[in-house]
């Protein structure tokens, strides 16, 4: 990514900007199994397969945000997802502080970022062997897909900045915020664990005690969102039984 001015990082972190990738997480794995070492951040202005979650393809079009973070694994890989949802905290603030709103901004599970009940912001996780993780973020700036799986808003839209000769959002000044927030929360993650993530991110959720569609590979179920378990799985009650969800896509009754 052309970034418009040097982007400060936080310690401990690199970055490597590219115009074009096929996607930021795939040249992060690549970057892992040439022996890269540490965590570094990967942008670029531009996605040609651009990836989403359960294989589906993320639309990258010049001007949103396209970020990946290599991070190098000092957990094992259970307890490494658990950066999902540290993830999706560090994103919800990054757009929130940007928006200038907290309330219309929360965390739809297990890793998409609503504003006003729709999809701004998704997040991929990959294992990057021998030793990292790779944390895929794409966030809407200046465009969002019309026809999607969920609806979709962007930043510029929700914002009205454009329209009233405010400061342009633009992706230097989205992932210049997003390094810090992220450096913030793993941050609390590593020094206080998922305790504190967790009830952080059933603050903000979504939908929580709710009623819920969740829709898995071979069935699709509708109860209500009772919690987040200690593992980061949703607690749906269905049918007058408690059942723990570790993937699935949910949707809003």
């Amino acid at each position: 990514m052309a970034l418009n001015k040097p982007c400060i990082m936080p310690v401990g972190y690199d970055l490597r900007a590219f115009d074009v990738l096929d996607s930021t997480n795939g040249e992060a794995v690549r970057m892992a199994a040439a022996g890269a070492v540490g965590h570094t951040w990967v942008v670029a202005q531009r996605q040609t397969a651009g990836k989403g979650r359960r294989g589906r393809e993320w639309v990258s079009p010049q001007g949103n945000l396209f970020a990946s973070l290599l991070y190098a694994l000092d957990c094992d890989l259970a307890t490494a997802s658990q950066l999902s949802f540290v993830t999706a905290l560090a994103v919800r603030d990054v757009i929130a502080d940007i928006l200038r709103t907290n309330e219309l901004v929360t965390c739809k599970w297990p890793n998409d970022i609503l504003v006003g009940g729709k999809k701004i912001s998704g997040i991929l996780l990959e294992t990057a062997p021998p030793s990292h993780v790779v944390i895929g973020i794409g966030i809407n700036v200046i465009h969002h897909p019309e026809v999607a799986l969920y609806p979709a808003t962007n930043l510029t839209d929700e914002s009205g900045l454009a329209n009233e000769g405010g400061q342009d959002i633009t992706t230097t000044i989205v992932f210049e915020r997003l390094v810090h927030a992220m450096s913030h929360w793993i941050s609390i993650w590593q020094d206080h664990g998922f305790f504190h993530i967790r009830k952080a991110w059933r603050k903000n959720a979504h939908g929580l005690r709710q009623e819920i569609t969740v829709r898995l590979p071979h069935e699709e179920i509708t109860g209500r969102f009772i919690d987040l378990d200690e593992s980061g799985a949703l607690i749906l009650e269905f049918e007058g039984e408690r059942r723990h969800i570790t993937a699935g896509d949910v949707f809003f009754v």
